[in-house]
């Protein structure tokens, strides 16, 4: 599989256990011993702790809604209440999580820090790019229509679909559509 363009309708969805919110996967990459990486987005209903992962780091940002605040033990809270603002932290972190007002969207990535690494880019697309691909690369569209080239191939992506890149190298070519577009560029070492 080279190139998969995924839809929200293919997104696995599952409920939280304590009742606060639900997770859609858009995708995801396991080994013989569990997670390697993962892409999500969390619908955020209610206040609560975030679930711990060791050995995980993530990135969560805000993608709809007023925003949230995150407080850590020994850290001062951290604030995410504009969009596409992406924030760093260790999986295993003891982290309560505030809404602001009213219930929000955000969008995660969790690597397992021992097996890859992961940059994470969120680029404003008002005029043609390229983008050079790692080995697993990612890309999702926040806001607005995109056409992405490949060699021959080529695809139209609208907002909320991700078009997931698997053992290719080379260039991207990337095109907004009409209005300018909201990108997140994910890649995976």
């Amino acid at each position: 599989m080279a190139f998969q363009l995924l839809s929200p309708e293919q997104w696995q969805t599952q409920a939280w256990r304590n009742g606060g919110g639900i997770t859609h996967q858009l995708a995801r990459s396991d080994d013989t011993t569990g997670l390697r990486w993962r892409v999500s987005i969390a619908e955020v209903a209610s206040d609560g702790p975030f679930s711990r992962f060791e050995q995980t780091d993530r990135i969560i940002m805000l993608l709809k809604g007023n925003g949230f605040c995150l407080h850590c033990a020994e850290d001062q809270p951290v604030v995410l209440d504009k969009a596409l603002v992406p924030f760093a932290f260790a999986g295993e972190t003891a982290i309560d999580c505030c809404l602001t007002d009213g219930p929000v969207q955000d969008f995660n990535l969790m690597i397992r820090r021992s097996v890859v690494k992961a940059s994470l880019q969120v680029l404003s697309v008002t005029e043609p790019l390229s983008l050079t691909l790692a080995n697993e690369a990612l890309l999702y569209l926040a806001s607005g229509q995109l056409q992405v080239s490949f060699k021959d191939q080529s695809y139209q992506l609208e907002a909320e679909h991700s078009l997931l890149c698997m053992a290719e190298s080379g260039e991207l070519r990337i095109k907004a559509g009409a209005e300018p577009c909201q990108l997140v560029w994910i890649c995976i070492h």
